[in-house]
């Protein structure tokens, strides 16, 4: 116990250090009499149930000269310190006078919402549930969908003052042992004053801040989701206070995958994971290969009627205007209250209407391909896959107006060398594609729940 506090056999000293090691108005300090011994009761009001201690109040005997408490979780405290940590994670400190030994009372209540239906992964069949900011409740709607005794749960506790709860999922016999041995190995080498407060903070600093917009881990708010990819051999990291899951590892085609591909028949799945992938791809190349159809006037045998442009700088900024009002219209109906929504949808029609493109901001040619691969980005399941497929059109678009068709196809190849060096734990971004696998290519797509190791 080096560097620890030992407790006092008087038990308001303990109280006293307590109280000048934290400022905290709602401590709670309660003294009752045990078999006419004093019994300090030390908890924190807001994150300790309230209507858990009278029961354990009750329960207080002796029993052969030890301290007994009947409906509780208990465990001794080693030390004041440790003690401080239990207390401000809303557990209760039971102080004997006479012993120099003290007990934690796990007695926590943390503020909370139900669970319902996440807003942004939405189904018309399937579960209703979701994660919620309890980390404890989060678990057990995992548990309720995985009553396999191989299932493992670990639990971790990062920040030096946040002490954040961390639990780790994964079923041991079907995770790959190279993707425990990696996110063994990360999670073990945090910084020591790394705080954590969030699921998208702790994958950055084990996984380091980097330039490339894909995301390296996949994010659900879905317990069954979860709960399928724990049957794949993923491993699931709950943290507390955030409402939603980390899935490791993740590939650019497993970021497409929504849950109703899991409630539908395989024929109607295969369908509308054509249809979506079909979507993602248009949502990052259409626009930039309009644009070159536009600039070199469809020199192919397609025929298309296509508008005359002023000059490539200008229609690459028209294509530009259009695509940022459609993002600006997008994160205002996010950010704004609910009765400010038919007010915004005015604006947009006023923005997106006929007005601009009378005063030549862009023409109707622009504005319907702008809309259809912003409909493409919307189709993405993964919302930061749509954001990283939006960042690499945008970075098309520039290219094309610089280059033309060669800028295209640079680009092109660019997107492509990235996607392939982008790896998390041992798969490539681009598995099962690239390298090919077929049992796992078919598990993609026709959407069983066993994940080829091999």
């Amino acid at each position: 116990m080096t560097g620890k506090t030992p407790f006092s056999a008087e038990a308001w000293k303990n109280v006293d250090w307590l109280r000048q090691a934290t400022d905290c108005f709602d401590l709670t300090i309660r003294s009752v009499n045990v078999n006419d011994r004093q019994c300090l009761l030390v908890f924190v009001g807001g994150v300790t149930g309230t209507t858990s201690i009278e029961p354990i109040v009750e329960s207080l005997v002796f029993d052969k000269g030890n301290l007994a408490f009947f409906p509780a979780t208990v465990t001794q405290a080693g030390s004041l310190e440790d003690a401080l940590d239990k207390i401000l994670q809303g557990q209760t400190l039971v102080i004997l006078e006479g012993s120099a030994y003290a007990f934690i009372v796990d007695t926590r209540s943390y503020p909370t919402r139900g669970p319902s239906e996440p807003t942004v992964e939405k189904s018309v069949r399937g579960a209703r549930d979701g994660f919620i900011e309890h980390i404890m409740l989060d678990l057990g709607m995992v548990r309720r969908r995985i009553r396999d005794p191989k299932l493992v749960t670990k639990a971790y506790q990062k920040g030096s003052r946040t002490k954040t709860d961390i639990f780790v999922l994964y079923i041991s016999d079907l995770i790959h042992p190279s993707i425990l041995h990696d996110f063994q190995n990360r999670i073990d080498h945090l910084p020591v004053n790394a705080e954590v407060t969030s699921e998208r903070q702790l994958c950055e600093l084990m996984y380091g801040q980097t330039w490339n917009p894909y995301p390296h881990v996949r994010y659900t708010e879905r317990p069954d989701i979860a709960a399928i990819h724990l049957l794949q051999g993923s491993l699931i990291i709950l943290v507390d206070n955030c409402p939603s899951a980390v899935i490791l590892p993740t590939t650019f085609f497993e970021q497409t995958k929504q849950i109703e591909e899991y409630t539908q028949t395989p024929v109607i799945s295969l369908v509308m994971r054509a249809i979506r992938l079909a979507g993602v791809f248009c949502s990052i190349y259409l626009l930039p290969l309009w644009m070159v159809l536009v600039m070199q006037q469809n020199p192919t045998r397609l025929n298309l009627p296509l508008p005359e442009i002023p000059g490539p700088i200008t229609f690459g900024v028209q294509v530009l205007i259009a695509d940022l009002l459609i993002e600006w219209i997008r994160l205002s109906l996010i950010h704004s209250p609910l009765m400010l929504s038919s007010l915004l949808g005015i604006v947009a029609v006023f923005v997106l209407g006929d007005a601009p493109i009378a005063y030549g901001a862009y023409t109707q040619e622009i504005l319907i391909m702008t809309a259809i691969v912003n409909i493409g980005n919307f189709v993405t399941a993964g919302y930061e896959l749509s954001m990283a497929n939006k960042i690499v059109r945008l970075a098309l678009i520039v290219m094309v107006v610089i280059g033309g068709y060669r800028g295209f196809l640079i680009g092109i190849l660019i997107h492509l060398i990235l996607l392939l060096q982008t790896q998390v734990g041992p798969f490539p971004y681009l598995y099962p594609l690239i390298p090919f696998n077929g049992k796992e290519f078919k598990r993609l797509f026709l959407g069983n729940f066993t994940m080829d190791k091999k």
